[in-house]
This record gives structure tokens, sequence and C-alpha cells, in this order.
């Protein structure tokens, strides 16, 4: 694969799934000039196909060996399809359309699935299992919450309106919304739904795990070709957009610089090396409060150089924590 160009890295999953299939073994190095990526992604890259229970063998100097097919269906799905499935919404970022193989994989798998349940109660059935198998937190769920995902993949499949019970954190209440269900999005460890919410007549983002209860209607419904989800996630960090955008310079420290260079952003960004060995971030984002939250998580390994009035924020915050310590 010579295209030059950077896949990120659900694609990198599913090519390194491709290649294994069509050869009896490969080596690391093989897979990153494959992948067009370094053989330390690859690394990562088989540890998670791995996790995600697909059988690779390391084989010595061959390399890695695909043992045999992952999770068949009835010979149904190809192993392309059910990677795609597999894989497609837990690492997609912004794979939504196009004639990308792996996209074009996820939908044949997804018509096939569909044929076979036929609109009925059988994917939820056949679902349920498979998605306690599927964390996205280490806290166990409850029975009901165990049921969402498969609810909530029968929705957008069919086209269907939900009615839901929402938990909204940040008015500490629960809330009965009827949605259409547009897409799952995963941000940071979290998963999210894009949907239109006929409570707020406008598109809105939920988080999944908030979700107490989620029900099928009877109600079509048609996606607005108005809508691009390319053009409503651009520029935001994590999942929740401000209504003006931010430009950040961030000065991060040698030690810290080794992950944000190796880190696959949401965004567009600029990373420009300084002479001391640390790196200079320069991001334009939606999401200010989420991408500070980022920031913070640096502690002194990341100092923010502009904006002028973020820097005085944060000199203000770190005064009053100071102060707090001092007490004691």
């Amino acid at each position: 694969m010579t295209t030059g160009k950077t896949f990120k890295k659900a694609e990198r999953m599913f090519f390194v799934f491709d290649y294994l299939s069509n050869h009896e073994t490969a080596t690391a190095p093989e897979l990153a000039e494959y992948c067009q990526t370094s053989v330390r992604s690859i690394y990562r890259d088989v540890r998670d196909l791995q996790d995600q229970g697909v059988e690779i063998q390391p084989n010595g100097r061959d390399g890695y060996k695909l043992l045999f097919q992952s999770h068949p269906v009835n010979g149904r799905l190809t192993h392309d399809e059910w990677m795609a499935l597999t894989l497609f919404p837990m690492l997609s970022e912004g794979i939504t359309s196009g004639e990308h193989p792996f996209h074009l994989a996820y939908k044949k798998g997804l018509e096939k699935v569909m044929g076979v349940v036929q609109g009925k109660s059988q994917l939820l059935e056949a679902g349920a299992g498979l998605g306690d198998r599927i964390r996205l937190h280490a806290k166990p769920r409850e029975s009901e919450q165990m049921k969402i995902m498969p609810q909530l993949l029968n929705a957008i499949a069919g086209d269907q309106e939900i009615q839901v019970r929402y938990y909204s954190i940040h008015r500490d209440t629960t809330t009965s919304r009827r949605l259409q269900p547009y897409y799952l999005v995963p941000r940071e460890g979290h998963l999210y739904l894009i949907a239109y919410c006929h409570n707020r007549e406008d598109v809105r983002v939920f988080r999944v795990s908030r979700f107490q209860h989620v029900e099928l209607t009877d109600t079509q419904f048609q996606i607005p070709r108005s809508f691009n989800i390319d053009d409503f996630l651009e520029n935001r960090w994590a999942i929740i957009s401000e209504e003006e955008s931010t430009t950040f310079v961030v000065k991060f420290s040698d030690k810290a610089a080794r992950y944000v260079a190796e880190s696959e952003f949401y965004v567009n960004t600029s990373r420009e090396a300084s002479s001391d060995g640390g790196l200079f971030l320069t991001a334009t984002v939606d999401s200010r409060e989420e991408f500070l939250r980022w920031i913070r998580s640096f502690g002194v390994s990341a100092e923010v150089i502009e904006p002028l009035t973020v820097r005085e924020q944060l000199r203000e915050e770190l005064t009053e924590l100071l102060n707090i310590y001092a007490n004691d």
C-alpha cells in the first residue's frame, strides 16, 4: 500500500486483519509498511485486535499468524464484514461516507444482519450477550443498561425513532425524550449518540451511559440532507461544543511531548518541536472546556501560551489551589 496516507486506528486495525487473512504470516515491519505507520503502532493494533477476540499468534521470526476465523455468523458474514461490524462502533473516527473499504464492509455486514433480523426482536436477543462483552467502562452494568446498545443499533439500522429516559448530569434530572438517532461516536473513552431531539427541536449530543431506558417506536425518520456529521463534529476536541472557536498554543515538556507527538487528535492541529526537546501544539477547538480538562491532566508539563485570557484564568485557578493547600 503506497498511498502515502496516514490511516486512523480503526482503519489500520482493519487492514492488519485483512492482510493477515490473506497471508500465512506477516512481520510487524511488513504490516507497518503496508499500513503506512510505525512498528510500535502495529504492536498496539495487534494487542487491540487480540482484545477484540481475534486469534493472532506470535510466530517467531515469521511475525504474526491469524489462527482461525473469529466469531463466525452462520457463514453469512465475510471476515471483513464481521471485523468492520466489531470495530466500527468502538473505534471509528469520522469514517462516515465515501468508498473506503472499511466503511463498505461495515455497510454490507449491517445489511446482512438486518436482513436476517427482519425488524423483529432477534437482534435484541442476539445482541444482549455481545453487548455484555463490549465494555467501555470497568463498572458492571445493570440489566436494563445491557439492553440499550442493541436497541440503539436496531434504531439506527432501521431509521426508527426512540423514546428514552435520559439522565442529565448538568441539571441532575431525568427527562423523557423522543429522539431520531443519527450516529454513534466514540470520544475520550465514552460512546455518544448524535440525535435530533423533538423536545429541543435541535440536534443534540447524548452520552450513552446516561440512558436509563430506550424503547423503539414505529415512527420512521430520515436524516436531513443538510446534516453532515463531519461538519457537526469539526473542531470538537471531545464531543461537547460551544458557540465560539478558541485557538490554543500549548508548550509541552520533553516528557509529555512524546505522548502528544504520537496522539491522534479529532481536530486539525500543528505540532512543532522546541529547542529544549519539548513541543508546541497549536489547535483550534469548539470544545474549550473539554480541551482545558485535557491540558490540566498534564499538570506542570503543559503550559498554555495563548490565548492570554485563558493563561490568566489558569493563573487564578492555580493561585486559589495554592491557597487551599497552604492553609494546611
